[in-house]
């Protein structure tokens, strides 16, 4: 059994702050199935402007060493967003995930040309009437995490249009539940999160399971892959990959050479799925494709010392567009 003794000093230099909102609809609303697109899209939005000192934003800031919103939104630091969002899983997706049964409004269909996998697919909506509430997070890694009470504070100012109906902020809380933000008690500033590191552990692992708990999109050579194989090869690697780039975020410098144990891990088995996710980007007037895999694969063999990477992949996510929402992971630990 191989054992997770030589957890790297470096990883728990990783640190981040995180805000759970709970969202309240003014208004009728029918929102798609995955909300991480949208809801990013709301929070540019309003972002754009309420952190963004600047004639304008975006691509074309012209103060990007100094602008709050280029640093979150735009700013690629070493290939990685400092930004992660936690959006609200569609009902019932996580279960599924996990290994449960695929019922309506979930529909499954053969694999697409040169995949293995099954498709999944969603078409249903949700539905919020006057009242009716949704839940998300936002967790920022770094010093950028400085800005989140600012972020809170436009949102709970001037509420976020989501899908084009206007949700209120109610609360906000981090990890831990303490409040932050109460529309209740409006003299009362937003707190700021105390800031999360990750924990050096000591565990052993024969057999794990990763489950993918919302689509994750992994690219190869600039393309997506679908593929299980892809997944179990590259997937410790990948999360190492994700830690130093985020450690260069939390510290602004470029660690030196890092040194990853030899991990020797086979596919043992998988339930994946094909998640079709198209989204329209108002932004650029076009539909963009944002598939990703999501179920489990379970891992067998030495795989005790790359533990520290599959514990850093749940807080960071695995894969591209964390920013999304996409990309959230659980590692279990089977034997």
């Amino acid at each position: 059994m191989a054992s997770n003794s030589a957890w790297p000093e470096w990883l728990a230099e990783i640190w981040w702050r995180e805000a759970w909102l709970t969202m309240e609809a003014a208004e009728p609303a029918t929102l798609p199935p995955y909300l991480g697109s949208t809801l990013r899209g709301a929070l540019g939005h309003l972002l754009r402007t309420a952190l963004c000192d600047g004639p304008g934003c975006g691509h074309e800031c012209q103060r990007p060493d100094a602008c709050r919103y280029y640093s979150l939104f735009e700013q690629n630091r070493g290939g990685a967003k400092p930004f992660i969002l936690l959006a609200p899983p569609p009902p019932g997706l996580e279960e599924i995930a996990a290994g449960g049964p695929i019922n309506l409004p979930y529909r499954t269909g053969a694999p697409r040309n040169g995949e293995t996998v099954p498709a999944l697919r969603c078409d249903a909506g949700w539905k919020f009437d006057p009242g009716g509430t949704m839940q998300f997070g936002i967790r920022l890694v770094g010093m950028v995490s400085n800005v989140l009470p600012a972020v809170v504070e436009a949102i709970a100012r001037c509420g976020l249009a989501v899908g084009g109906a206007l949700f209120r902020l109610a609360t906000a809380r981090d990890d831990a539940g303490h409040l932050l933000y109460d529309r209740r008690l409006p003299a009362v500033p937003v707190q700021a999160p105390a800031p999360r590191r990750l924990t050096p552990g000591h565990e052993t692992a024969r057999r794990v399971r990763i489950v993918f708990l919302c689509p994750a999109v992994f690219k190869l050579e600039e393309a997506p892959t679908f593929a299980p194989e892809d997944f179990a090869a590259r997937f410790f690697e990948h999360s190492l990959g994700r830690a130093v780039q985020m450690h260069r975020a939390c510290s602004a410098e470029r660690l030196p050479w890092v040194e990853a144990p030899p991990v020797r891990a086979e596919l043992a088995g998988h339930r994946l799925f094909h998640y079709e996710l198209p989204r329209h980007s108002f932004r650029q007037d076009k539909w963009l494709d944002f598939d990703g895999v999501v179920g489990y694969l379970d891992l067998a063999g030495e795989i005790g010392p790359a533990l520290p990477w599959a514990r850093a992949a749940e807080v960071l996510h695995f894969g591209q567009k964390a920013a999304f929402g996409l990309g959230k992971v659980r590692v279990l630990i089977l034997e």
